[in-house]
């Protein structure tokens, strides 16, 4: 169990990094890009300051140099080549944090998700322009929708999948810190840890759906 969630949080580590990276040789395709269609239920809604989370946040389609580099270094499936951010608010205390992975530069053609599911959510006081927040990893899922994603994800999880069949397994169930930034359209947090809060978002900036 250490072992399966030390690599479950080594890959939130990196999914973060290539959120909060930004250079010129990355290509974001908003003008092409595919529309996202959510497999979580949205439910509820969560006050953060002033302004409401309800609803399904997405990220725009991020793929190049980046995403390549962290593929060819063996971090992500070998076919991935662009990944996107989501958030769903799942109830007034729960979001699921999701990465989605695309084998186009459109995310038309997914290879894979993951989730986490964080319940207990609550929000503190304002840090500067953020909030400081609060949650427990309770769910963590996986799907593949191709071999190379599978040959992927069982290698890290130690676990055999199937393709096109969701894995499901407990979270950490550690008390999460982290800041959220909520305005009326849009969602942006950092990286969450269960000893510090963050300094800085990672995430990339999600829209409301």
């Amino acid at each position: 169990m250490k072992k399966l969630l030390f690599w479950m949080v080594l890959i939130v580590g990196i999914v973060v990094l290539l959120g909060s990276c930004a250079k010129k040789d990355d290509a974001t395709t908003a003008a092409t890009e595919a529309t996202f269609t959510s497999t979580t239920t949205a439910a509820g809604s969560i006050t953060v300051g002033s302004e409401t989370m309800s609803g399904t946040y997405v990220s725009p389609c991020k793929s190049g140099a980046i995403v390549a580099t962290t593929v060819s270094d063996g971090y992500l499936p070998s076919d991935l080549v662009a990944m996107r951010d989501v958030l769903v608010v799942t109830s007034d205390t729960s979001i699921s944090e999701e990465t989605h992975g695309y084998t186009d530069t459109t995310c038309s053609t997914r290879s894979y998700y993951s989730k986490d599911g964080n319940t207990s959510f609550s929000v503190g006081v304002a840090s500067g322009d953020y909030y400081k927040v609060t949650y427990t990893e309770t769910s963590f899922k996986a799907l593949v929708d191709t071999t190379a994603a599978e040959t992927w994800w069982e290698a890290l999880l130690s676990t055999g999948l199937t393709v096109g069949t969701e894995y499901s397994s407990g979270g950490s169930l550690k008390n999460e810190l982290n800041l959220f930034s909520v305005t009326s359209t849009t969602v942006q947090h950092g990286d969450d840890d269960n000893e510090t809060y963050p300094t800085a978002m990672d995430s990339q900036v999600m829209t409301k759906q």
